[in-house]
């Protein structure tokens, strides 16, 4: 296991994205991410114009996630993501919907809904999982304003049984998008 902080945990990442050849999963779980996000799109949502946002995701042909997407999926990696989410829905959980819709779906990516009442018997992370081919996994910690602040990151010689399970168990309960 390594602990590195927002910095230095790009090249970590990037090193477990190329070398993942079959699956790449997610767990989303906070309701709030708008400290890593501040797009044209986002911010026409928050300020209440939801036609020009979702007109800006449909314009939107160059992200660097939906091109790294596009390509893993290209080779036949599956792609999946279940987002957590909390009624009453933020602001940030709805527009987010759309941008799945937008985005991450037609870039081959499945993702899935659950409702944290749903989930509440399980041992829900406090920030985002991500599995690479079921043999790394990289875990992310965010402050009080939705930033990652580090990511954890474990490897082959660790166990991560527990967040295999989880996955296993949230998938069966999840529900598409």
């Amino acid at each position: 296991m390594q602990i590195l902080p927002r910095s230095k945990a790009r090249k970590q990442f990037q090193h477990y994205w190329d070398e993942t050849h079959q699956e790449w999963f997610k767990i989303e779980v906070l309701q709030d991410y708008t400290g890593e996000d501040d797009s044209p799109s986002l911010q026409a949502w928050l300020a209440g114009d939801k036609t020009t946002s979702i007109n800006l995701l449909r314009q939107t042909t160059h992200n660097g996630w939906r091109t790294m997407c596009r390509e893993k999926y290209k080779t036949g990696v599956l792609m999946r993501r279940i987002r957590i989410i909390q009624k009453p829905y933020t602001s940030y959980t709805e527009w987010e919907i759309e941008f799945y819709k937008h985005l991450n779906i037609p870039s081959g990516e499945q993702i899935f809904i659950l409702d944290k009442n749903v989930a509440e018997g399980f041992e829900l992370p406090k920030g985002d999982v991500m599995i690479f081919d079921n043999k790394r996994v990289a875990t992310c910690d965010y402050d009080k304003n939705g930033r990652m602040i580090s990511e954890t990151f474990y490897d082959e010689n660790d166990d991560i049984s527990n967040f295999l399970q989880l996955k296993n168990e949230l998938i069966e309960i999840a529900q598409p998008l």
